[in-house]
């Protein structure tokens, strides 16, 4: 295709959706105005819940909640990093009981699928934002965190698993799918 037909083209769908009143692209929505929904998001109650022995892992620009506003669009996130001495299937156990609990439940099943995977794991509810379970691997720990995968010594812990608990909602606080 040459250029003056791609320009025509462009042009053709720019107008058409402009008239009809139509557009191609979503509304973009921005971080303005979100504090208050950031602040509630922060307090969500099932945030607090860890397994017993789970170390906090605060300090970083990373740690509690924001808003990100990014080409995509924006969204809401809160965010909590813990060091823990027990093994993934025990953090799986806990947060398969503690968010059912809660009224969350799975998206999938709470499994820990092959070797070598970065395991990611959601739960939705229905009039809620979705909360995300993350292991965390010990490169990402160092790229994203900032923080050296055996700081055993600081946190009082032997860290054997790292994982981040953190819930995402849509910029007004309402409920973000998975």
């Amino acid at each position: 295709m040459n250029m003056l037909a791609l320009r025509v083209l462009l042009a053709v769908l720019l107008v058409g959706t402009g008239l009809s009143g139509c557009s191609l692209l979503p509304p973009f929505e921005t971080c303005e105005g979100t504090e208050s929904a950031v602040a509630e998001l922060d307090e969500l109650p099932v945030l607090a819940s860890r397994p017993q022995g789970a170390v906090p892992v605060g300090g970083g620009p990373w740690a509690g909640s924001s808003c990100v506003d990014d080409t995509a669009g924006a969204w809401l996130t809160a965010q909590r990093l813990y060091a823990y001495g027990g093994t993934r299937e025990e953090v799986l156990q806990y947060y398969g009981r503690e968010a059912r609990a809660a009224g969350w439940h799975p998206v999938h099943d709470l499994d820990m699928g092959p070797d070598g995977r970065i395991a990611v794991f959601c739960f939705e509810s229905a009039a809620r934002p979705s909360i995300t379970l993350a292991f965390e691997s010990p490169e990402m720990l160092r790229e994203i965190y900032g923080v050296e995968p055996d700081p055993g010594a600081v946190l009082g812990v032997d860290a054997r698993t790292w994982f981040s608990w953190s819930a995402e909602a849509a910029p007004d606080g309402s409920r973000m799918s998975c």
